[in-house]
């Protein structure tokens, strides 16, 4: 009877054991997955926006750029004009007879005083531009185009116009005034003063707009 009931506690002891094992590797195989829900809401990432330029800053940049560019435009043949009435004296003091030499040589005086006045004014506008311009990506693009209109009056001035001019104002002022005309020395001279003073000014403005450039990158 004893051996009997020994057997039976160890067969019961052997299908306890069993029974637990498949049951751990039960949980082991099974997936558990845990949902976790929460009444708690993340705090809004602030995102910084770029503050724009007023638009009235963003309009005096574009007028002196609009200006430089028409300036820009008006001189593109200021060069061959002046050349052409160089040639047009050379054949008076060959003989030739022009009407109209003495009209052409005070517009072109007249032509000059108006850019210098213009180039004066722009001179002033980007002066006053540079005492409220702020880094800003769209006012530093006005800059860019405002830099490089200016770039080309300056070339046009410095290195057309200016030498151009005292080459008419030289061989008017060899020929006889009763030939030319007792009005174009003097003429020929304010043409020539006009456009040594217009080539320094493009040359102190070009400077300025290089300022400007640098103080409104970003």
């Amino acid at each position: 009877m004893k051996k009997v009931s020994l057997l039976t506690v160890l067969v019961l002891a052997s299908v306890s054991l069993y029974a637990e094992k498949k049951s751990i590797e039960s949980i082991k195989n099974t997936d558990i997955k845990f949902e976790v829900k929460s009444n708690l809401e993340l705090p809004a990432v602030s995102v910084k926006k770029e503050a724009k330029v007023g638009q009235d800053i963003s309009y005096k940049f574009n007028q002196v750029k609009d200006a430089l560019w028409r300036i820009k435009s008006d001189t593109t043949w200021l060069r061959s004009d002046i050349q052409r009435l160089e040639s047009d004296a050379r054949r008076i003091a060959q003989g030739q007879q022009n009407y109209w030499f003495q009209n052409d040589l005070r517009d072109m005086a007249y032509k000059m005083s108006q850019w210098y006045n213009d180039i004066q004014r722009i001179s002033y506008d980007v002066k006053d531009l540079l005492r409220i311009a702020e880094k800003d990506k769209d006012l530093n693009t006005i800059a860019r185009d405002i830099q490089w209109y200016a770039s080309d009056v300056e070339n046009t001035f410095r290195f057309d116009v200016e030498n151009a001019a005292w080459n008419l104002e030289y061989t008017v002022r060899g020929i006889d005034p009763k030939i030319i005309g007792y009005d174009a020395q003097w003429n020929a001279a304010d043409i020539s003063r006009y456009a040594r003073d217009i080539s320094y000014k493009t040359q102190d403005l070009y400077s300025d707009t290089q300022d400007l450039l640098n103080r409104t990158q970003p």
